[in-house]
Protein backbone atom coordinates (compact mmCIF):
# COMPACT_ATOMS: atom_id res chain seq x y z
CA UNK A 1 0.00 0.00 0.00
CA UNK A 2 1.47 3.16 -0.57
CA UNK A 3 1.61 6.07 1.79
CA UNK A 4 -0.14 9.60 1.14
CA UNK A 5 2.17 12.42 0.07
CA UNK A 6 4.37 13.56 3.21
CA UNK A 7 2.46 16.67 5.10
CA UNK A 8 6.05 18.42 4.75
CA UNK A 9 7.24 18.26 0.84
CA UNK A 10 10.49 19.25 -0.78
CA UNK A 11 10.53 23.07 -0.42
CA UNK A 12 9.07 24.94 -3.16
CA UNK A 13 11.78 26.81 -5.85
CA UNK A 14 13.75 29.42 -4.33
CA UNK A 15 12.02 32.96 -5.05
CA UNK A 16 14.22 35.55 -7.07
CA UNK A 17 14.57 37.55 -3.85
CA UNK A 18 18.24 38.21 -1.86
CA UNK A 19 17.83 38.28 1.87
CA UNK A 20 20.24 37.33 4.35
CA UNK A 21 20.82 33.61 4.65
CA UNK A 22 20.09 33.40 8.20
CA UNK A 23 16.72 35.26 7.33
CA UNK A 24 15.81 32.29 4.84
CA UNK A 25 16.18 29.48 7.67
CA UNK A 26 13.16 31.42 9.52
CA UNK A 27 11.49 33.07 6.43
CA UNK A 28 7.59 31.32 5.68
CA UNK A 29 7.43 29.92 2.66
CA UNK A 30 4.13 28.28 2.48
CA UNK A 31 1.18 29.92 4.42
CA UNK A 32 -0.80 27.35 3.81
CA UNK A 33 1.58 24.87 5.32
CA UNK A 34 1.96 26.41 8.46
CA UNK A 35 -1.94 27.06 9.12
CA UNK A 36 -2.10 22.78 8.69
CA UNK A 37 1.23 22.51 10.58
CA UNK A 38 -0.12 24.86 13.68
CA UNK A 39 -3.41 23.33 13.79
CA UNK A 40 -1.75 19.57 14.33
CA UNK A 41 0.73 21.21 16.93
CA UNK A 42 -2.54 23.06 18.79
CA UNK A 43 -4.68 19.26 18.74
CA UNK A 44 -1.21 17.22 19.59
CA UNK A 45 -0.45 19.63 22.46
CA UNK A 46 -4.04 19.87 24.13
CA UNK A 47 -5.09 16.04 23.24
CA UNK A 48 -1.70 15.26 24.95
CA UNK A 49 -1.71 16.91 28.05
CA UNK A 50 -5.57 16.21 28.74
CA UNK A 51 -4.82 12.51 28.19
CA UNK A 52 -1.75 13.09 30.16
CA UNK A 53 -3.81 14.54 33.61
CA UNK A 54 -6.67 11.90 33.59
CA UNK A 55 -3.88 8.84 33.42
CA UNK A 56 -1.58 10.33 35.75
CA UNK A 57 -4.37 11.12 38.28
CA UNK A 58 -5.35 7.08 38.05
CA UNK A 59 -1.64 6.17 38.83
CA UNK A 60 -0.85 8.52 41.46
CA UNK A 61 -3.68 6.12 43.61
CA UNK A 62 -1.33 3.24 42.80
CA UNK A 63 2.61 4.05 42.40
CA UNK A 64 4.57 6.66 43.95
CA UNK A 65 5.29 10.00 42.19
CA UNK A 66 8.28 8.72 40.30
CA UNK A 67 6.59 6.04 38.34
CA UNK A 68 3.66 7.95 37.85
CA UNK A 69 5.34 10.95 36.11
CA UNK A 70 7.46 8.14 33.58
CA UNK A 71 4.94 5.85 33.07
CA UNK A 72 1.42 8.19 32.29
CA UNK A 73 4.52 10.68 30.21
CA UNK A 74 5.17 7.48 28.19
CA UNK A 75 1.73 6.26 27.93
CA UNK A 76 0.15 9.37 26.72
CA UNK A 77 2.64 10.81 24.29
CA UNK A 78 2.70 7.25 22.57
CA UNK A 79 -1.30 7.45 22.09
CA UNK A 80 -1.47 10.62 21.07
CA UNK A 81 0.89 10.18 18.54
CA UNK A 82 -0.61 7.13 16.88
CA UNK A 83 -4.33 8.75 16.80
CA UNK A 84 -2.44 11.83 15.50
CA UNK A 85 -0.20 10.03 12.68
CA UNK A 86 -3.31 8.06 12.22
CA UNK A 87 -6.08 10.52 12.00
CA UNK A 88 -4.02 13.85 10.37
CA UNK A 89 -1.59 11.38 8.22
CA UNK A 90 -2.66 8.53 7.17
CA UNK A 91 0.86 7.00 7.98
CA UNK A 92 1.91 4.33 10.56
CA UNK A 93 3.48 5.38 14.00
CA UNK A 94 6.96 4.56 13.24
CA UNK A 95 7.46 6.85 10.59
CA UNK A 96 7.18 9.93 13.41
CA UNK A 97 11.10 8.85 13.51
CA UNK A 98 11.40 5.07 14.99
CA UNK A 99 11.59 3.42 11.71
CA UNK A 100 13.02 -0.46 12.28
CA UNK A 101 15.73 -0.41 10.18
CA UNK A 102 19.41 -0.86 9.67
CA UNK A 103 20.03 2.85 9.35
CA UNK A 104 18.19 3.00 12.99
CA UNK A 105 19.98 0.73 14.56
CA UNK A 106 23.08 2.97 13.89
CA UNK A 107 21.79 5.71 15.31
CA UNK A 108 20.24 4.32 18.07
CA UNK A 109 23.73 2.74 18.79
CA UNK A 110 25.98 5.79 18.52
CA UNK A 111 23.61 7.23 21.34
CA UNK A 112 23.35 4.93 23.73
CA UNK A 113 27.46 5.01 23.54
CA UNK A 114 27.72 8.66 23.38
CA UNK A 115 25.03 9.03 26.72
CA UNK A 116 26.52 6.19 28.39
CA UNK A 117 30.26 7.12 27.57
CA UNK A 118 29.91 10.89 27.82
CA UNK A 119 27.59 10.35 31.59
CA UNK A 120 30.35 7.96 33.00
CA UNK A 121 33.67 10.14 31.50
CA UNK A 122 31.76 13.47 33.60
CA UNK A 123 31.42 11.36 36.78
CA UNK A 124 34.41 9.94 36.43
CA UNK A 125 36.10 13.48 36.10
CA UNK A 126 34.15 14.71 38.69
CA UNK A 127 35.69 11.70 41.25
CA UNK A 128 39.04 12.30 39.64
CA UNK A 129 39.55 16.25 40.79
CA UNK A 130 37.81 15.45 43.97
CA UNK A 131 34.49 17.29 43.17
CA UNK A 132 32.22 13.99 44.06
CA UNK A 133 32.82 10.80 46.38
CA UNK A 134 31.29 7.00 45.73
CA UNK A 135 29.27 5.91 49.02
CA UNK A 136 28.33 2.38 49.46
CA UNK A 137 24.84 2.04 50.04
CA UNK A 138 22.98 -1.13 51.11
CA UNK A 139 21.53 -3.11 47.92
CA UNK A 140 17.75 -3.58 47.86
CA UNK A 141 16.56 -7.58 48.53
CA UNK A 142 15.42 -7.69 45.16
CA UNK A 143 17.87 -5.46 43.45
CA UNK A 144 17.69 -7.61 40.03
CA UNK A 145 13.91 -6.50 39.94
CA UNK A 146 15.26 -3.21 41.20
CA UNK A 147 17.40 -2.90 38.20
CA UNK A 148 15.24 -4.38 35.58
CA UNK A 149 12.42 -1.71 36.69
CA UNK A 150 14.36 1.14 36.94
CA UNK A 151 15.67 0.13 33.25
CA UNK A 152 12.10 0.07 32.50
CA UNK A 153 10.57 3.56 33.97
CA UNK A 154 13.76 5.05 32.60
CA UNK A 155 13.51 3.97 29.44
CA UNK A 156 9.67 4.63 29.19
CA UNK A 157 10.06 8.26 30.46
CA UNK A 158 12.45 8.97 27.78
CA UNK A 159 10.59 7.65 25.36
CA UNK A 160 8.05 9.85 26.38
CA UNK A 161 9.66 12.77 26.60
CA UNK A 162 10.94 12.23 23.22
CA UNK A 163 8.18 11.93 21.62
CA UNK A 164 6.22 14.86 23.65
CA UNK A 165 9.25 16.92 22.53
CA UNK A 166 11.10 16.06 19.63
CA UNK A 167 8.21 13.68 18.00
CA UNK A 168 4.77 14.92 16.00
CA UNK A 169 4.24 18.81 17.11
CA UNK A 170 7.92 19.28 16.95
CA UNK A 171 8.44 17.53 13.50
CA UNK A 172 5.08 19.92 12.21
CA UNK A 173 6.87 22.99 13.62
CA UNK A 174 9.96 22.28 11.22
CA UNK A 175 7.37 22.12 8.52
CA UNK A 176 6.07 25.27 9.59
CA UNK A 177 8.98 27.00 10.49
CA UNK A 178 12.01 25.31 9.97
CA UNK A 179 14.71 23.88 12.24
CA UNK A 180 15.99 27.34 14.00
CA UNK A 181 12.57 27.91 15.52
CA UNK A 182 11.75 24.71 15.90
CA UNK A 183 14.98 23.49 18.03
CA UNK A 184 14.80 27.01 20.02
CA UNK A 185 11.07 26.74 21.41
CA UNK A 186 11.58 23.61 22.17
CA UNK A 187 14.34 23.54 23.73
CA UNK A 188 13.37 26.24 26.25
CA UNK A 189 10.01 24.50 26.72
CA UNK A 190 12.18 21.16 27.55
CA UNK A 191 14.13 23.20 30.11
CA UNK A 192 11.15 24.66 31.73
CA UNK A 193 9.30 21.19 32.04
CA UNK A 194 12.44 20.43 34.72
CA UNK A 195 12.52 23.57 36.76
CA UNK A 196 10.03 21.77 39.17
CA UNK A 197 12.79 19.10 39.95
CA UNK A 198 14.64 19.25 43.19
CA UNK A 199 17.35 21.71 43.57
CA UNK A 200 17.25 23.07 40.02
CA UNK A 201 19.83 25.79 39.28
CA UNK A 202 21.07 28.47 36.54
CA UNK A 203 23.22 25.91 35.23
CA UNK A 204 20.93 22.88 35.35
CA UNK A 205 18.48 24.93 33.46
CA UNK A 206 20.92 26.09 30.86
CA UNK A 207 22.21 22.61 30.27
CA UNK A 208 18.68 20.61 30.05
CA UNK A 209 18.02 23.67 27.02
CA UNK A 210 21.33 22.28 25.55
CA UNK A 211 20.34 18.36 26.04
CA UNK A 212 16.84 19.48 24.24
CA UNK A 213 18.74 21.88 21.73
CA UNK A 214 21.34 18.75 21.10
CA UNK A 215 18.47 16.07 20.34
CA UNK A 216 16.41 18.53 18.38
CA UNK A 217 19.83 19.39 15.97
CA UNK A 218 20.46 15.57 16.12
CA UNK A 219 16.45 14.61 15.16
CA UNK A 220 16.97 17.34 12.33
CA UNK A 221 20.35 15.37 11.27
CA UNK A 222 19.15 11.75 10.84
CA UNK A 223 14.87 12.61 10.79
CA UNK A 224 14.53 10.26 13.49
CA UNK A 225 14.66 9.80 16.85
CA UNK A 226 16.83 6.64 17.45
CA UNK A 227 19.92 8.97 18.40
CA UNK A 228 17.79 11.09 20.68
CA UNK A 229 16.59 8.26 22.02
CA UNK A 230 19.50 6.28 22.90
CA UNK A 231 21.39 9.31 24.41
CA UNK A 232 18.76 10.35 26.35
CA UNK A 233 18.18 6.86 27.86
CA UNK A 234 21.34 5.86 28.31
CA UNK A 235 22.59 8.89 29.69
CA UNK A 236 19.79 8.99 32.80
CA UNK A 237 20.52 5.32 32.86
CA UNK A 238 24.44 5.28 33.35
CA UNK A 239 23.97 8.36 35.93
CA UNK A 240 21.39 6.39 37.83
CA UNK A 241 23.57 3.17 37.96
CA UNK A 242 26.48 4.96 39.06
CA UNK A 243 24.60 6.61 42.00
CA UNK A 244 24.15 10.31 40.47
CA UNK A 245 21.43 12.23 40.57
CA UNK A 246 19.20 12.49 37.76
CA UNK A 247 17.71 16.21 36.86
CA UNK A 248 17.39 16.33 40.81
CA UNK A 249 15.92 12.86 41.36
CA UNK A 250 17.43 10.45 43.29
CA UNK A 251 17.23 6.73 41.96
CA UNK A 252 18.52 3.75 43.57
CA UNK A 253 19.69 0.93 41.37
CA UNK A 254 22.73 -0.13 42.63
CA UNK A 255 24.38 0.01 46.09
CA UNK A 256 26.83 3.04 45.31
CA UNK A 257 26.24 6.63 45.88
CA UNK A 258 27.79 9.83 44.64
CA UNK A 259 27.79 12.64 46.72
CA UNK A 260 28.73 16.14 45.75
CA UNK A 261 32.45 17.51 47.36
CA UNK A 262 33.29 20.40 45.33
CA UNK A 263 32.68 23.67 43.67
CA UNK A 264 28.37 23.36 42.27
CA UNK A 265 29.98 24.61 38.92
CA UNK A 266 32.00 21.31 38.95
CA UNK A 267 30.11 18.56 40.67
CA UNK A 268 26.52 20.37 40.43
CA UNK A 269 25.15 20.08 43.52
CA UNK A 270 22.63 18.47 44.64
CA UNK A 271 20.93 18.63 40.81
CA UNK A 272 23.37 16.02 40.40
CA UNK A 273 26.36 15.58 36.99
CA UNK A 274 23.98 17.84 34.89
CA UNK A 275 24.02 20.99 36.94
CA UNK A 276 27.91 20.91 36.16
CA UNK A 277 29.81 22.47 33.23
CA UNK A 278 31.28 19.63 32.45
CA UNK A 279 27.92 18.45 31.43
CA UNK A 280 27.88 21.27 29.14
CA UNK A 281 31.17 20.38 27.82
CA UNK A 282 30.03 16.77 27.26
CA UNK A 283 27.20 18.36 25.27
CA UNK A 284 29.52 20.86 23.47
CA UNK A 285 31.29 17.66 21.96
CA UNK A 286 28.36 16.09 21.21
CA UNK A 287 26.77 18.89 18.68
CA UNK A 288 30.63 18.44 17.29
CA UNK A 289 30.25 14.70 16.43
CA UNK A 290 26.90 15.07 15.04
CA UNK A 291 27.82 18.12 12.86
CA UNK A 292 30.81 16.28 11.64
CA UNK A 293 30.00 12.74 11.51
CA UNK A 294 28.73 11.12 7.80
CA UNK A 295 25.19 10.29 9.45
CA UNK A 296 22.75 8.51 7.43
CA UNK A 297 19.20 10.60 6.93
CA UNK A 298 15.69 8.50 7.13
CA UNK A 299 13.49 9.16 4.09
CA UNK A 300 10.16 8.15 5.00
CA UNK A 301 10.18 10.78 8.23
CA UNK A 302 7.83 13.31 8.31
CA UNK A 303 10.19 16.49 7.47
CA UNK A 304 12.03 14.08 5.01
CA UNK A 305 11.88 17.12 2.37
CA UNK A 306 12.21 20.36 4.31
CA UNK A 307 15.49 22.01 4.22
CA UNK A 308 16.66 25.09 6.37
CA UNK A 309 19.95 25.06 7.28
CA UNK A 310 21.94 23.25 10.31
CA UNK A 311 22.87 20.75 8.16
Amino acid sequence: MSLPPAPCPENPPERRVVVPRWMAYFRPEDPAQILRSLIRVVVFIISAFVLWWLVAGVMAHFVDLLITSAVSLGVTAFITTVVMMRIYEMRPFYLVGLIPNRQGAVHLGAGVVFGAGSSFLVVATQWAFGWAEFQRTTLEPLWGATIASGFLILLVGATGEELLFRGYAFQHLICAFGPWFSITLTSALFAWAHTANPASSPVGMVNTALFGAVFGYAYWRTRDLWFPLGMHFAWNFTLASVGAKVSGLKIKLMGISVTPTGPVVWSGGEYGPEGSLLSTMALAGTVLFLWKAPLGRQELALVSGRKGGLE
